[in-house]
């Protein structure tokens, strides 16, 4: 039932503390009712559910202070270029980590060369100038089978195909902006700008690491 509103004011804190009051909730009478084995019970319950409560209270102590300690330190990133084989160009890359890790600048460009060549490589297996298992290093399986079909259209009567998708069977591909984010030590996402033909294009590749490889699971070239 409730109440009216004169007779809830009625109940009102009147500000009034007692710090020996107890909120009892019916459990003291249910205690003292339990025989000697249930309350052994009871007291374990009591005593397992503490333990679970302070260590879950460390636990969140713990991540407090690992998000203090990584919103006072700059996440690392490496900036760079490299020269093209074309006079006056470069590709110039960023790279972003997601979180706290030493990789050398070598290791960095390394890895932003693999991701152009394989790229530039799926190029001339969708051109039909390289084979599909020249991928077979860097490239999983279902990848390789999608840049495949996309060779069958490429391939085709020459008269059928629009103006855009004709120029990606012969012109020359130059990726001229990397972006890498590394989601954590065996993921990372990419985003290439390139042009071919002097048309621009984006790509998206999503690689894992296995081992101590890099490999492609994922490639979007519009």
């Amino acid at each position: 039932m409730v109440r009216s509103d004169d007779a809830y004011m009625q109940d009102e804190p009147t500000g009034d503390n007692n710090d020996d009051e107890v909120l009892d909730l019916g459990w003291s009478k249910l205690y003292e009712e339990m025989d000697e084995e249930s309350r052994k019970e009871f007291d374990a319950d009591v005593r397992r559910d503490r333990e679970r409560a302070r260590l879950a209270r460390i636990a969140d102590l713990k991540a407090i202070e690992r998000m203090k300690q990584c919103a006072a330190q700059v996440l690392p990133y490496f900036d760079g270029e490299i020269p093209l084989a074309v006079p006056g160009e470069s590709l110039r890359y960023h790279v972003q980590l997601c979180f706290m890790h030493e990789y050398a600048d070598s290791y960095i460009r390394n890895l932003i060369m693999q991701i152009c060549r394989t790229l530039c490589s799926a190029i001339e297996v969708m051109r039909a100038r390289q084979s599909g298992s020249s991928l077979a290093k860097y490239m999983q399986p279902e990848c390789i089978e999608r840049i495949e079909m996309m060779r069958s259209v490429l391939t085709c009567d020459p008269r059928t195909l629009p103006e855009p998708v004709l120029r990606m069977r012969y012109a020359p591909v130059m990726p001229t902006l990397v972006h890498v984010m590394m989601l954590s030590e065996t993921v990372m996402e990419v985003s290439i700008h390139l042009t071919i033909g002097g048309k621009h294009h984006c790509g998206n590749m999503r690689l894992v690491r296995v081992g101590s490889r890099w490999m492609c699971v994922l490639m979007d070239l519009g």
